[in-house]
């Protein structure tokens, strides 16, 4: 059995918890283009999209919200960086 130092335990924490953040980033974004997908085969064949109610078609997010789910994001990669805090990653 190999045995790490606890520098390197901490090194492994951390990729893992990296390695989670962006497979759930990763599966939100397979469950909103499935969702669009669903959406889109739920209409029939041959109906326009301005025949479809609104409630039904796929909603797309609005330049201000991708600026801000941006934003969030690069938060997160720089906590996971080890930015300047306290209490986060490299301290």
């Amino acid at each position: 059995m190999v045995q790490l130092t606890p520098d390197e335990l901490i090194a492994e924490f951390q990729d893992a918890v990296v390695e989670l953040y962006f497979a759930r980033k990763r599966i939100a974004n397979l469950e909103a283009e499935n969702s669009a997908l669903k959406a889109r085969l739920a209409v029939p064949a041959g109906v326009p999209p301005q025949a479809v109610p609104p409630q039904e078609m796929p909603v797309e997010a609005t330049p201000a919200q991708d600026a801000a789910h941006e934003a969030a994001d690069a938060a997160g990669e720089q906590w996971f960086s080890g930015g300047a805090g306290p209490g986060e990653p490299g301290q």
